[in-house]
């Protein structure tokens, strides 16, 4: 489950990637069947959100980890290498931006 918080201490990985209207859900099933059969499966994921933007244009991956070393575990294995590989053939772009929570708000917040 996807929980945002300071607290937590998870490693954020908020992934924005282009793509050609026609193949914005080809991405997306690609990134979701990834994280079922492969991400998942990794030590120290803990979960992924998928994001489709409304322009037809942009896919939004907001994923956690338990830490940076997990991450880049995943990302080194065969099967890291080959999602970004195949999933480079899709997008026309993808920008990685790597995080930590530094604060929340939510309506509650500014009462």
């Amino acid at each position: 489950m996807t929980i945002i918080t300071k607290e937590q201490k998870a490693l954020t990985l908020v992934n924005v990637f282009t793509v050609a209207p026609e193949r914005q859900e080809e991405l997306l099933n690609f990134l979701i069947r990834n994280t079922d059969e492969f991400i998942s499966k990794c030590p120290g994921f803990i979960s992924a959100s998928f994001h489709k933007g409304i322009d037809g244009k942009s896919v939004v991956v907001y994923a956690q980890y338990e830490n940076m070393d997990a991450f880049q575990n995943m990302i080194k294995t065969e099967g890291g290498q080959k999602m970004v590989e195949e999933g480079s053939k899709i997008a026309t772009s993808a920008q990685r931006s790597l995080c930590i929570v530094y604060d929340t708000r939510d309506a509650q917040s500014n009462l």
